[in-house]
């Protein structure tokens, strides 16, 4: 399996490509591309890249419980590039500040995952019962009740 910066970086090389995200379109709308990283848990991470007014918003995808049946995703906001810091720099320059940008935003999105202690499986912080058991163990190893 590729290095979650390998698997970014021909990503975003196909997007500014296709796509040309790193350049201010005249009639913007907002478009979301979505990135899911590889081999780093069962439940793959997606983060996203917005393409709106302001610039080029980069998050993740969270997923909040209404209830037990079915969890809402949503969008966690995490940075902002600007358009004139963008138009600001060369082509590669631009492309070098998307990567590290989603590079951090990933990074800091897998910090935040742990490994249960009973299953050994890697969870989101939505997913936690307490810092070493996700919600799926904890019924059976804790009595809790959810």
């Amino acid at each position: 399996m590729k290095s979650t910066k390998a698997q970014a970086v021909r990503w975003l090389s196909r997007l500014i490509h296709k796509e040309k995200i790193d350049m201010k379109d005249e009639k913007i709308r907002d478009e979301t591309f979505l990135f899911t990283v590889e081999g780093f848990c069962e439940q793959k991470p997606v983060f996203f890249i917005c393409r709106d007014e302001d610039g080029l918003q980069f998050g993740y995808h969270s997923f909040k419980e209404i209830d037990p049946s079915r969890p809402a995703p949503s969008k966690v906001k995490r940075h902002l590039i600007e358009w004139e810091m963008l138009e600001s720099g060369s082509r590669e320059e631009r492309q070098e500040k998307i990567l590290n940008t989603l590079v951090s935003t990933i990074r800091s999105r897998k910090k935040q995952y742990r490994t249960c202690q009973y299953c050994s499986i890697k969870f989101p912080p939505e997913q936690r019962f307490n810092q070493k058991t996700c919600q799926n163990c904890a019924p059976s190893r804790s009595h809790a009740v959810h």
